[in-house]
């Protein structure tokens, strides 16, 4: 009873995050914002709040307890305790930390996000910040959001402000497209308040796949302007409501250029060698003509959807022919937390040609997938059996063999996710045809009644008029 008393009193009594520092230096516009990001949280002893070499983007305050900061060798290396000045700081806030957090007794903790409170400090500490304000409010909840998202946690604070100010705000109605599938990229969007359709035109007949709806915080617009391309999809306005918009131009400066990062072939290959992976972001056909050895194939359409599939603590690098739909991977993957680069030049340019057997003889390593497994069985065949030539032809064959079915399940996979898709299509479009038949049917009946009506008004009105 007692503890679940001290946890009410710490999370109602406000005055205990305005003594917090440095959130005791915002403005009460500002300082009303954070609080509502506030995370309080009751811990019982024993537990990591976070661990050395933890990168996560959190400022946490101890409110209530012990915490003590462990060091690589298990050693308790400091101290801190509820109501003392330390417990006005964040606990070891560098980053990465360089030490562990234990809690020692049960304890209460607080958890902001640190890029917002950042943003927020700049805004009151710099001389622009009514410049900024009178652009963007920063009291709104979309900015608590957008901080959410690992793009924003790898931007300098300087350069968040300096988008923020550069955004223009832009009223919308229900119904209004904001973006055309097939249109050149312009602007890069943030929803401030309302929601949004995303929808893709399936077939040359005219309807629409839906593929996903934004919501406050939500951005879009993006992979347009990363990789010089035409619109992918539509968007359209679901609601009234207000975006958020930034220049290709600006978009480019300040977003693009902390997100996505190139490497050269040599570069590249190295890093493999040091356990990083190829990723290929082309289309199967494309992979299956030509690719790196072990490299694995996520087409770019499919990337939202497989990333989470992906492994957080992998290192990628990422190719197709030109470089273009890499950098859209690249941006869409760093918005995730993934560490990524892009190969410069692409397949096209950035790779030797003869790696792949364009020019010259084809190396051992890539002479065609379609050979490989003759010449590799062809020689085990004319070997002592049992001998090491023999067993590594076999061996050969065999990987060969296993790549081969590697592609097909891919193939698969992604002809069940167009099945899939065109399932969806056809059951709208079933739905669609449905509304209109029942359209059709309510117009039919009102018109009949609307003659019925006129009949026996011309009934009613016939004597009348016969008479005069």
């Amino acid at each position: 009873m007692g503890t679940a008393k001290r946890t009410a009193r710490k999370v109602s009594n406000q005055a205990v995050f305005r003594d917090l520092i440095p959130l005791n230096s915002l403005s009460n516009e500002h300082f009303k914002e954070i609080s509502k990001s506030i995370t309080v949280e009751d811990v019982s002893a024993g537990r990591y709040l976070f661990g050395e070499g933890d990168q996560d983007n959190r400022s946490v305050y101890l409110l209530d307890g012990e915490v003590n900061f462990v060091d690589a060798s298990g050693r308790v290396s400091g101290v801190v305790i509820a109501g003392t000045d330390p417990a006005r700081y964040p606990l070891a806030n560098q980053q990465p930390r360089l030490v562990s957090a234990r809690v020692a007794t049960r304890s209460i903790i607080a958890t902001i996000g640190s890029t917002l409170l950042d943003v927020l400090l700049t805004f009151d500490q710099s001389s622009a910040t009514k410049a900024v304000n009178a652009g963007v409010q920063a009291d709104d909840d979309w900015l608590t959001r957008m901080f959410q998202s690992d793009a924003f946690v790898k931007m300098p604070p300087a350069d968040i402000q300096q988008m923020l100010k550069k955004m223009e705000s832009m009223p919308v109605m229900e119904g209004d497209v904001i973006i055309r599938q097939g249109d050149e990229g312009d602007y890069f969007y943030i929803i401030r308040e309302g929601k949004c359709s995303v929808t893709r035109q399936a077939s040359n007949e005219g309807w629409e796949v839906p593929l996903a709806e934004l919501t406050n915080g939500d951005c879009f617009g993006e992979e347009a302007l990363v990789s010089d391309a035409c619109r992918n999809a539509s968007i359209t306005m679901m609601t009234d409501g207000v975006l958020m918009r930034l220049s290709k131009q600006d978009f480019l400066e300040l977003l693009k250029k902390p997100l996505v990062h190139y490497v050269d072939y040599a570069l590249a290959l190295s890093m493999v060698e040091d356990g990083d992976m190829w990723l290929d972001v082309r289309l199967p056909d494309e992979y299956t003509n030509h690719a790196f050895k072990d490299s694995l194939n996520v087409p770019l359409l499919k990337l939202r959807d497989k990333a989470p599939k992906l492994l957080p603590n992998r290192k990628y690098i990422i190719c197709c022919d030109t470089g273009r739909r890499s950098a859209s991977a690249a941006f869409l993957l760093s918005q995730r937390g993934f560490e990524v680069y892009v190969l410069e030049g692409g397949l096209n340019k950035g790779v030797p040609p003869e790696v792949f057997g364009f020019a010259g003889t084809p190396s051992t390593e890539d002479a065609g997938a379609s050979t490989a497994g003759t010449v590799t069985a062809a020689t085990a065949a004319s070997e002592p059996p049992g001998s090491s030539a023999a067993l590594e032809g076999m061996q050969q064959a065999l990987d060969t063999a296993l790549a081969g079915t590697a592609a097909a399940t891919q193939q698969l996979e992604e002809l069940q996710d167009e099945l899939h898709g065109l399932l969806t299509s056809f059951s709208l479009y079933l739905k669609k045809t449905g509304r209109m038949e029942t359209a059709c049917d309510e117009a039919r009946q009102a018109r009949e009644k609307i003659t019925a009506d006129m009949e026996q008004l011309k009934t009613r009105f016939a004597k009348p008029l016969s008479i005069k």
